[in-house]
Parts: C-alpha cells; sequence; structure tokens
C-alpha cells in the first residue's frame, strides 16, 4: 500500500504516513465521513485559535518563541493568525464605510475641503498591512539588537503575532463602538495606537524578560519611528496615486 500523497510504502497497519504525515483513508466517500472529517478540522481550528487569542494576552512569549523554537500544532501559526485577522479587518473597514457610515478621514488633511480625497486608500488595507509588517519587525529587531535573542525573521514572527492580535482586537471593539456611538475616528485611531504600541511592548518584555524602563524607552523611540513610518507611506501613497491617475496635481489645487 502507497500513500495517496507522497507515494512513500506503507505498512498495512499504518493509520498516518511517516513521510508526509498524511491520514491513510480507506474508506470510499460518504456524507457521513466527510461530515467527520470537516467536523474535526473546524474544531481543532476553532480550539487552536481560541488557545492562541486567550494566550497571546496571557503568556505570549509560550506562543512567539514556542513558534520558534518548533513547537507548531499548539498554536495557530502567524501566518494563519495574521490572515485571518487581516481579513476580518477588511470586513470591519467595509461595515464602517458603508453600513455605519463613518467618515475614517475626519480630522485628517485629507479630509480638508481643499485637499484630494484619499478614502480609496482603505480598499488597500489589506495588502497595505501585509507589506507593513516587515517594516514593524525591522524597527523593534533594531531596537533590541543588543539583546541579541530574536534574529529578523523572528521578529517578523513576532509582529505577525502581534498586528494580529491586536487585529482581532480592533474588530471586537470597533463593530459595536461604531454602532452604538458618534465617537471619531480619528480620536479612536489614535487612542488604539497607543494601546497597540504598550501590547507590543508588553510581549517584548515578557519575551526579552526586560525592565519596565528599558520597555518604556525603546517603545518611546519606536513610536517615534512609527510616525516616521507613516509620513514615509503618506508620501508613497501620493505619489503611486499620482502615477497610476487616481489623483492628478490639480486635486491639490485650492
Amino acid at each position: 500500500m502507497d500513500c495517496k500523497n507522497c507515494h512513500t510504502s506503507l505498512r498495512s497497519d499504518f493509520s498516518f504516513c511517516p513521510t508526509c504525515g498524511g491520514k491513510v483513508i480507506r474508506k470510499r466517500l460518504t456524507l457521513k465521513n466527510v461530515w467527520e472529517d470537516l467536523s474535526v478540522q473546524v474544531f481543532n481550528l476553532d480550539n487552536t485559535l481560541l488557545k492562541t487569542f486567550r494566550h497571546l494576552f496571557t503568556k505570549p512569549e509560550s506562543v512567539i518563541n514556542g513558534y520558534i523554537l518548533g513547537t507548531r500544532k499548539k498554536y495557530m501559526n502567524p501566518i494563519s493568525y495574521f490572515a485571518i485577522a487581516i481579513t476580518l479587518v477588511g470586513v470591519l473597514f467595509y461595515v464602517l464605510r458603508k453600513v455605519y457610515h463613518v467618515d475614517l478621514l475626519r480630522g485628517t488633511i485629507s479630509n480638508n475641503s481643499e485637499t484630494p480625497n484619499l478614502d480609496f486608500v482603505f480598499d488597500y488595507q489589506g495588502l497595505i498591512t501585509y507589506l507593513i509588517v516587515p517594516a514593524y519587525a525591522l524597527m523593534t529587531w533594531f531596537l533590541f539588537f543588543d539583546k541579541k535573542k530574536l534574529n529578523y525573521t523572528e521578529h517578523v514572527v513576532a509582529n505577525a503575532y502581534i498586528t494580529g492580535q491586536v487585529s482581532f482586537v480592533q474588530v471586537i471593539i470597533s463593530l459595536p463602538l461604531f454602532g452604538l456611538t458618534d465617537i471619531r475616528y480619528d480620536l479612536f485611531t489614535w487612542s488604539f495606537l497607543l494601546l497597540t504600541i504598550s501590547y507590543q511592548f508588553y510581549v517584548f518584555k515578557k519575551i526579552y524578560k526586560i525592565g519596565f524602563w528599558s520597555t518604556f524607552l525603546r517603545g518611546f523611540v519606536y513610536l517615534f519611528l512609527f510616525v516616521l513610518l507613516m509620513m514615509v507611506i503618506g508620501t508613497l501613497i501620493i505619489v503611486v496615486s499620482l502615477t497610476t491617475g487616481r489623483l492628478s496635481l490639480e486635486d491639490f489645487r485650492p
């Protein structure tokens, strides 16, 4: 008998392939066994997702260090966790704009009547987030370079988990908050940013096992670098928008 996935020769009493881990299927497809397989996969995903979410608050160092050191079954991997969270944030922005009719640019320069409307940027929020996580990782790797514990790739893993976590929290908070109140989005964004950076450096404090003031100073420098990064990204968005025809120089004239 051979494995249907990798064609490795198997003993007749094997339930799983020792080479690829694939399950040995001996029964024909029926609605019953399809439902059983689907139920196991869904419930396993659910349990893993909830456990990852819970432990990223209570013991984030176990989740992140565990994955880095090779524990790959206990928690959801960072790419899947991040991807699910960013997908939900995309749904959130759709609801905020199309259902709640929240002005996402209120209080920003691009919302001024004499400047162009950049609301279309939210259509690409998911892609921007995917591209920006490596920049987050570069900044945290630089700020913790003296500790020499995590390399750059491991900082990408840590920041993917962190970004996924705060994205889940953003969805959970924003849906009822903007549905029930008329809070300004820019005020919420700046408040949530401070909470996000506080959580981010709480996680790194746990990973690196450093004191409060060392963590605080690194977080303060990170905030400064983050603002610079947002300015660079804003400039790039305008340049790309001009290049692709989304905006024209006429849009910037009073």
